[in-house]
């Protein structure tokens, strides 16, 4: 995995500052300007749980409604019955509950004139929560009557924000359950974090560390290496600067407290969620938003997303081994081009399928012409940097469906199948003039290599009689002066 190593200072102790909540709000309704003032006067120094009120205020329905349109955040509507009209007040509960469909908002009616809005049939028949004659509201009452107004509306926000918390993290981690490239686990951590905290995803920021450097003096090689980036720090995983640092110290401290602490992490600017899969690395990530994230009934979703992320990535990283495993047995180290088991493995299917359908199928045999030379002249160094750049012309000429790989030694061989034996000559001899062109440099001097290639184009028993038959091909090319394409 290639990733943008980053050098972070070390970490203050004080990093983590939990963001403040806003004031309850609380909307007053009615058309008497007087009964604005005095309710602003019992409850503009009211606090409850540490926030504030902020009071806003209608002065009819039609104004009510415009401001619980654009305002989605009121807790507590105080309000009267008669005010444009008798219902005013009485209709307006039906925008609330149904139009509007919010049902979190608490309504306490009010009203002057009791006889016009019997209580019994009111509650019965409008869903509001509390009903009270202006008469009877002393300062007392009406403190009373909001604080259990507020401590209900946060138990109903409280539990529709924990079930669209946990709706949004079945629905994100069902997705990246499926997901096995590391690199793409980790952009879709990026976009699921941002949509379960309701913020763009902008300078977000994943990042993989080694713990045995994380604590290194100095911390400038301290493991920590990018996964996937995006909005402000996009590309952070690609370039760096002189320094080294590609993004923001504040936000890399931020990150450095969450990996040393092993927790994740609620400033004013970050969330970091921290992710342990159990495995020698941790990994977090890192969303420059995320402020409404503050009270506790948050703080246990987001532990509840970072665990069900955690399962997620482990399975990223299992995955990522059996694949790193499987590529090392069927990959030659040097070229990148399939080895000789694979070449047999993905051979035979194809031989069988060709003799089956009748269909054509061409196998050449590859030797480099006098490699032993160039080895013995300039160095092993020099034949490896030959073998790996023929390996990577002949990854770019032939097509994903044939099969190209290092045989052994010089040697390479490829399966190319639905390819006419014309065609297939004219491929492969192609090649050799591409490479006899090709020139490579040595202690200063220009250096041309040639190629010999043997092709076998008639389909016969298995894959191993036909390379026997590109070989003895190859054998021939080789007899007859090399660089040249014979066939058979």
């Amino acid at each position: 995995m290639n990733a943008t190593p980053l050098k972070l200072k070390p970490a203050s102790p004080q990093a983590s500052v939990t963001p403040l909540l806003r004031d309850w709000r609380v909307l007053i309704v009615d058309d008497d300007v007087e009964v604005h003032a005095v309710t602003r006067l019992i409850l503009g120094k009211m606090r409850y749980k540490g926030r504030g009120i902020e009071l806003l205020s209608a002065h009819s329905a039609a104004e009510a409604r415009a401001l619980l349109e654009s305002e989605r955040d009121i807790a507590v509507v105080l309000l009267d019955v008669v005010m444009e009209t008798d219902d005013a007040g009485l209709r307006l509960v039906s925008v609330i509950r149904t139009e509007l469909g919010n049902i979190a908002t608490r309504i306490i009616l009010r009203t002057g004139q009791p006889g016009q809005a019997p209580e019994e049939q009111v509650i019965v028949d409008y869903d509001i929560n509390d009903y009270k004659a202006k008469s009877e509201l002393t300062a007392q009452k009406l403190f009373t009557t909001v604080v259990a107004a507020l401590r209900s509306y946060e138990t109903i926000v409280a539990l529709d924000k924990t079930r669209k918390g946990l709706e949004k993290i079945l629905d994100s981690t069902s997705t990246l359950f499926q997901v096995h490239s590391l690199q793409q686990f980790a952009a879709g951590v990026l976009t699921q974090l941002s949509a379960f905290l309701g913020c763009q995803p902008n300078g977000i920021i994943c990042v993989q560390y080694d713990p045995d450097k994380l604590h290194d003096n100095p911390p400038d090689d301290n493991g920590i290496r990018v996964l996937a980036s995006t909005g402000e720090c996009c590309g952070c995983n690609m370039h760096e600067d002189a320094d080294g640092n590609c993004c923001d110290p504040a936000m890399l401290e931020v990150v450095r407290q969450a990996l040393q602490q092993q927790k994740s992490q609620l400033t004013g600017e970050y969330t970091v969620l921290y992710l342990d899969t159990g495995d020698t690395r941790a990994t977090a990530a890192l969303l420059h938003g995320g402020l409404g994230l503050a009270d506790e009934s948050d703080r246990k979703l987001l532990e509840v997303f970072a665990a069900k992320i955690s399962i997620a990535l482990a399975n990223a990283l299992t995955y990522q081994k059996m694949v790193s495993a499987e590529q090392a047995a069927t990959t030659d180290f040097l070229t990148g081009l399939d080895n000789r088991r694979q070449l047999l493995r993905l051979g035979v299917p194809l031989v069988a399928g060709a003799r089956r359908h009748g269909t054509p199928l061409a196998v050449a045999m590859l030797d480099i012409d006098h490699f032993k030379r160039i080895n013995d002249t300039w160095g092993h160094d020099a034949g490896d940097e030959v073998l790996a750049r023929v390996g990577q012309l002949l990854k770019a000429r032939f097509r994903t469906s044939d099969v190209v790989s290092r045989f052994g030694g010089e040697e390479f061989c490829i399966i190319a199948p639905n390819l006419p034996p014309q065609e297939a000559l004219a491929l492969f001899d192609a090649f050799r003039q591409q490479l006899a062109a090709e020139r490579f440099e040595f202690d200063g001097k220009q250096v041309s290599i040639t190629i010999s290639i043997g092709v076998s184009t008639v389909v016969i028993d298995n894959i191993d009689a036909m390379i026997a038959a590109a070989d003895a091909q190859l054998y021939r090319a080789k007899l007859q002066g090399r660089n040249q394409v014979q066939a058979g």
